[in-house]
């Protein structure tokens, strides 16, 4: 086994790697210790052979872009990039867990399992459509489950577009993952939050059943399927799922983008009405039965120990998979011909090098936390059920009509409960109120006793009543230092989000420029808050403009971020009339965006002309013509005895340059 020579390197006198965790066909992920903030991180760095193509290079740039623009919980956070020797590398959040891959592998979930997960994807994606993206590679691998409980997140936005963008390059291809593409993308490339439900809504197929909706040989043939063929109802598989569930899945996948869900937030609306119109039964609904889930689980725990060692061994030289051999045609990231999915076109197979494998990879938990919740979830299944069998025999025991099961009223409008509990007989009490992040505002959000249990009639039932999602002003940090400023958001009951930076002409540096949400502004309480933070003001460099014309040395000054200041004239023997002589600072002085810069514009060769001085003495000739800012030369000519006369060379009235030399005759 040969060490990874990254392993123990410090990268920008930061971050301190610790151990490797994933490699994929462009980056591998190591674990790293931020020295400064002293926290645990994910260091995405690209292959060395990858660094010179600006494909690859450009996915690691977007990915760091989008992800600063989706301030949200459920957004896997870039906090920084660079480059460690010419080669790119991302800081992420670190997410301790398996992905949902991970979890499907374990054996299919029930119904309430499957819209709940399906939830917490629809959340961070209706973020990033309502900022303008468009994620494209939605898939089990790309949804993070952390460890610790908390919202599943969304990783990988390498082949996030803007909804605008243009989707397909010059080469009419389209990146992504076969089995989640949406049809409109392999025909045409077209780009918009109606692919990302496509995506989404497979992932729920394979959520409720344990596997794809289509299965072929190789991506192309899948990609044809999903061109050509409806996603089938999960109930052919699922015998016992309510046709609600069949219709969602339905709305999410229809082949034509017009008649599916239009965004991630109209899929996450239309879930909700689904769940609350299922009864408990139905949302226990599951494939398989929890035993056999618990077996598959068994084998993914035994499997999840290799694969680590695995991903810490040496991967192969040509930058795939390490476990590529078990990577089935559909979960591979690829590179598809537009339109080549066409009523007459051959469906093609690709040689792996073509399919360009970049399977997102993730920090893999141990399988032994996934299989800890699925037991408990069993477990209390069986509690649930034996205590419904106890319950049954007591309510026979006490005589029919002495007891009544409290109705469902979970999800349900505070009058629909209120005469459900009315006609069940009971009483109902005075309601409390809480806020819900997943319970519309009105609605109940719990009850006492709970749903199902026997109680008296004429016994009172207290309902929890939603108030809708928390919501919480933004405070106004513009000015404030990075700190205070995070100390005041998380004062505020919110959370900070992407910090960025930039020049600023008036705001100091290291104090904050701007916040989005802006101050003032009420959000979700779940929601952050992005901060710009001042670099200072933007230095500038003073161009050399001399002998250019005034609007040439204009343009080359605002150019360098720079403003012309005052302009003044002189003559210049050297520089061509209408140019510059020189400026002020001169060339090559630092300065800032903004500063202005003074310029002397020539007025060519000052001219004079010769004074007449015939009939004057020498001394008073001399004198005159070096008045006038001429040079001297004096020539004595014989002429007739006693007669004394003056003339110059050149005559008088002549026009000449200041400075120019003129022959004072004497005869």
């Amino acid at each position: 086994m040969v060490t990874d020579p990254l392993l123990g390197r410090l990268v920008d006198s930061r971050y301190e790697i610790v151990d490797r965790v994933a490699r994929g066909g462009m980056a591998t992920v190591y674990v790293a210790r931020d020295r400064r903030l002293d926290r645990r991180v994910a260091l995405k760095v690209m292959h060395p052979h990858l660094a010179d193509s600006p494909d690859f290079v450009a996915r690691f740039r977007r990915e760091a872009r989008a992800a600063a623009r989706l301030s949200n919980p459920g957004v896997v956070a870039v906090y920084d990039q660079g480059s460690i020797d010419g080669v790119a590398y991302l800081v992420m959040e670190l997410v301790e867990g398996p992905n949902l891959r991970d979890l499907i592998a374990a054996g299919p979930l029930s119904v309430k399992e499957a819209l709940g997960l399906t939830a917490q994807v629809l959340r961070p994606l209706g973020a990033a459509h309502r900022a303008g993206l468009v994620h494209r590679d939605i898939k089990p691998e790309n949804v993070l489950l952390p460890d610790d409980g908390s919202v599943a997140k969304v990783a990988d936005f390498g082949l996030a577009r803007a909804v605008t963008e243009v989707a397909q390059t010059t080469t009419g291809n389209v990146m992504g993952t076969a089995a989640y593409l949406a049809p409109e993308l392999i025909t045409s490339g077209d780009s918009a939050p109606r692919a990302d439900v496509f995506s989404v809504g497979v992932i729920l197929y394979e959520l409720l059943t344990g596997e794809q909706p289509f299965n072929a040989d190789s991506p192309v043939q899948i990609a044809f399927r999903n061109v050509h063929e409806d996603v089938p109802a999960p109930s052919s598989l699922v015998p016992s799922l309510p046709a609600e569930v069949d219709g969602l899945v339905a709305d999410m996948t229809r082949r034509e983008a017009d008649e599916r869900l239009e965004d991630a937030d109209a899929a996450l609306a239309r879930l909700r009405e689904v769940v609350a119109g299922l009864s408990p039964s139905e949302l226990s609904a599951r494939r398989g039965g929890a035993t056999e889930s618990v077996r598959t689980l068994e084998v993914l725990a035994a499997n999840a120990e290799a694969a680590r060692q695995a991903v810490r061994a040496d991967a192969p030289g040509d930058g795939e998979e390490a476990n590529q051999g078990q990577t089935s045609p559909g979960v591979r990231t690829v590179s598809l011909p537009i339109g080549s999915i066409g009523p007459d076109t051959r469906t093609r197979a690709l040689d792996r090098q073509a399919l360009g494998d970049d399977q997102k990879t993730t920090v893999i938990q141990s399988a032994r936390t996934v299989l800890a919740r699925r037991r408990t979830l069993v477990g209390a299944g069986v509690l649930v059920a034996l205590g419904g069998v106890a319950a049954g025999v007591w309510y026979r025991l006490s005589g029919p009509g002495r007891r009544v099961a409290v109705p469902e009223i979970v999800g349900r409008t505070q009058e629909e409960a209120q005469s459900a509990i009315t006609r069940a007989g009971l009483v109902w009490g005075t309601p409390t109120r809480a806020y819900s992040d997943t319970v519309v505002s009105g609605s109940v959000i719990s009850c006492k006793p709970p749903t199902g249990t026997a109680i008296p009639i004429g016994q009172a039932v207290t309902a929890v009543i939603s108030r809708g999602v928390e919501q919480k002003t933004v405070p106004d940090v513009v000015g404030r230092t990075e700190q205070e400023a995070r100390t005041a958001i998380t004062g505020a009951g919110l959370t900070v989000g992407a910090v960025t930076n930039d020049y600023s002409p008036t705001v100091e540096s290291g104090r904050v420029i701007s916040s989005d949400p802006k101050a003032g502004q009420s959000i979700n309480h779940s929601s952050a808050v992005a901060l710009v933070v001042s670099k200072g003001r933007r230095p500038a460099t003073v161009p050399d403009v001399r002998g250019m014309t005034v609007a040439d040395a204009t343009a080359a000054l605002r150019k360098a971020g720079l403003v012309v200041g005052t302009t003044t004239e002189d003559y210049s023997d050297s520089v061509e009339s209408g140019k510059v002589i020189s400026s002020n600072p001169a060339a090559g002085a630092s300065g800032f965006y903004g500063d202005s810069v003074s310029i002397v514009v020539s007025k060519g060769s000052e001219m004079v002309t010769v004074p007449d001085v015939s009939s004057m003495k020498q001394d008073e000739a001399v004198a005159a013509l070096e008045a006038a800012g001429l040079v001297v030369k004096i020539e004595h000519v014989f002429g007739i005895p006693f007669i004394s006369s003056l003339s110059t060379d050149p005559a008088a009235g002549t026009s000449v340059r200041r400075g120019s030399t003129v022959t004072l005759r004497v005869v």
